[in-house]
């Protein structure tokens, strides 16, 4: 009796782990929660750009190019400074597993799009399309 009660616990508790483990691995990260702590935490930002780092910018005749960038080259960004608010404007649009912040100037050049990911039920920094003039 004592065996069989064992067995069955043993079976509950392997059955209840793995539906915890389940129910784990099916909830994504909250972008707006991810997107906070991108901008305040240097190290937490580093960890989530998937690196070597592939974006496009303009070349000094205007042409998009294709460029990449390791993690030693990468500069720390800001994408929620409000002192910015004043010659920016920010568009942000969240689908189920990608994020694009677009970074218009006003009244001037910069025209940049922030790609986002999400990966592993985990947001990254993709890539970056920088169109500025």
């Amino acid at each position: 009796m004592k065996k069989y009660f064992f067995i069955m616990f043993v079976f509950a508790m392997s059955l209840n782990s793995t539906i915890y483990a389940q129910d784990t691995k099916t909830v994504a990260e909250d972008f707006n929660v991810f997107f906070k702590k991108f901008n305040e935490d240097q190290k937490f930002q580093i960890s989530r750009v998937i690196f070597p780092l592939k974006y496009k910018a303009n070349n000094e005749d205007f042409e998009l190019l294709d460029y990449t960038m390791t993690k030693e080259k990468y500069k720390v960004l800001r994408l929620n400074n409000k002192a910015d608010e004043k010659y920016l404007k920010r568009t942000l649009s969240v689908k189920k597993s990608k994020a694009t912040l677009e970074e218009r100037g006003l009244d001037s050049g910069i025209y940049i799009d922030y790609v986002f990911e999400l990966k592993d039920n985990k947001w990254f920094l993709k890539t970056f399309v920088d169109q500025s003039t």
